[in-house]
């Protein structure tokens, strides 16, 4: 069991590097949105997709870990967790697990902060664009007719976009 522990451990230490690196990509990524870096944002989301694989990958070998560990305790994966496998083994396994698991879930707060914190500016940006491309096309509408019920009529449009750079 020892040695089942022990890459447990490592498995979770691997994991903690990777969110690190999710957190770095994030924070790339907010700079590429606020900066107006098209590039800079498809490669962040190139390297957050690489990333969030690798941690599939990872959590799904956590699993079975875990499943092996709990037949070897006689207990249901579904019940072992983090915390309770902690309670379950003795030290120095115990307080290993407990500080990566600490460590672990405040990563993932802060990865999830940041991502949401991202998440409110693209929507902030896509508002304005979409404000933007709303006034822009109004403006190439050809006399509009008023009728007396408050009404407009727009005839066809006319006008063309020459150029997609700002």
């Amino acid at each position: 069991m020892e040695h089942l522990l022990n890459k447990l451990i490592g498995l979770l230490e691997h994991a903690a590097e990777l969110y690190q690196s999710l957190l770095a990509v994030v924070q790339k990524e907010k700079k590429a949105v606020m900066g107006l870096n098209l590039n800079q944002l498809n490669k962040a989301c190139k390297a957050k997709d690489n990333l969030l694989l690798k941690l599939r990958i990872l959590e799904e070998q956590r699993a079975q870990l875990i499943g092996r560990l709990a037949v070897d305790l006689g207990c249901s994966p579904q019940e072992l967790s983090l915390t309770k496998l902690s309670q379950l083994v003795e030290e120095p396994y115990a307080g290993r697990l407990r500080d990566r698991s600490t460590d672990l879930l405040a990563l993932i707060q802060t990865v999830q902060e940041a991502s949401q914190k991202n998440k409110t500016i693209l929507s902030h940006s896509l508002e304005l664009v979409r404000g933007s491309y709303n006034l822009l096309n109004n403006l190439i509408s050809a006399n509009p007719l008023y009728y007396r019920t408050g009404t407009v009529q727009k005839n066809d449009q006319t006008g063309k976009l020459l150029c997609g750079d700002i």
